[in-house]
Order: structure tokens, then sequence, then C-alpha cells
């Protein structure tokens, strides 16, 4: 007869399979998306986004595109606002949750004939990952836009940082 497997146990075992999953998303997500080589020639401007025949050529309206993916969600990472936001989350969790910024959709959105890598800021826990804010970072200039999720609005960073204060949330009292 087994015996009964301890809470703590049953956590272990949890949290293993968890960062399994992780590490096999993060492992499929790389073979669909391979980093460029630091030294690769970029690839040409009207290059298909995804290979094979069903890739449309890019609209002639379309700027070149000037920022990767990557580059975005680093981008992203760099403002003040989900650096501070960051810290916060790992703090108020003793390390246990993390801010991170997420793909929600693999293809550019176009706004205005301009095309943008759509992302969000998540705090990501063990068991799920709570989203906080979804931005568009455009792949041809430095525009960010942050998505409104009450009235699907498109808002400036200017905009969303005078009516929403950002630096502010999660320093309200508990």
């Amino acid at each position: 007869m087994s015996r009964p497997v301890s809470s703590s146990r049953t956590a272990v075992i949890a949290g293993t399979l968890a960062g399994l999953l992780a590490a096999g998303l993060g492992a499929y997500y790389l073979q669909l998306h391979p980093p460029a080589a630091p030294n690769a020639t970029p690839a040409p401007v009207n290059a298909p986004l995804a290979p094979g025949p069903a890739a449309a050529p890019a609209a002639t309206t379309e700027a070149p595109a000037i920022r990767t993916r990557q580059q975005a969600a680093q981008t992203l990472m760099a403002l003040p606002e989900l650096k501070a936001w960051s810290v916060m989350i790992e703090k108020k969790s003793a390390g246990k949750t993390h801010g991170a910024v997420v793909e929600y959709d693999p293809a550019p959105r176009v706004v205005k004939g301009k095309r943008y890598w759509q992302l969000s800021f998540v705090e990501n826990g063990a068991e799920a990952a709570e989203r906080w804010e979804s931005f568009l970072v455009s792949a041809s200039d430095d525009e960010i836009l942050v998505e409104d999720g009450a009235t699907d609005e498109l808002l400036s960073l200017k905009r969303w940082r005078k009516e929403y204060r950002p630096m502010e949330r999660g320093n309200e009292s508990n």
C-alpha cells in the first residue's frame, strides 16, 4: 500500500512540472521564432514575416521595420513604470512572482498603416500569469501605445501616464 503524499511534496512536484512546462513552451517558441545571430545580415524590408507561399508581401504604405519583437519587449521592460512594477511584484511576493513582457499575438497589428508588436506586461507566478497592461510597440519607430482595457482605445504613453498614473500602481494601502 502506498503512503499519502505530503502537501510540501505535492508543491515540489507541481512546481517542477510547471517549470518543465515553461521550459518546453520556451523551447517551442524559440523553435518557431529563432533569435537572430549577432552578426546576421538583416532580412530585406519586404521579406515575408512567415516562410511559405501563404505569406503576403508587405503593404507599400507600411514603414520599414527597425525593431524586432525581442527589441520591442526590451524597450517595454526599459520603461520606468515596468521596471518599478517588476521590483514591486518581486518584493511583495518575496521573489515568488516576477514581472515579465509576453507576446499576446504573434502577428503584428496594423494601425493606420503602421505595424505594431502586441505585447503585455504580466505578473508571472508559478501557477498563472496575470496581465497588468497591454501595449503596441511600433516596429518602425519609437511609438508605444497602451490599450485601454475598458474602452479598447489606444492611448499614447504620455496620455496613459497622465490619466492612469501607472507609477502609483501597487502603492495603494493594503
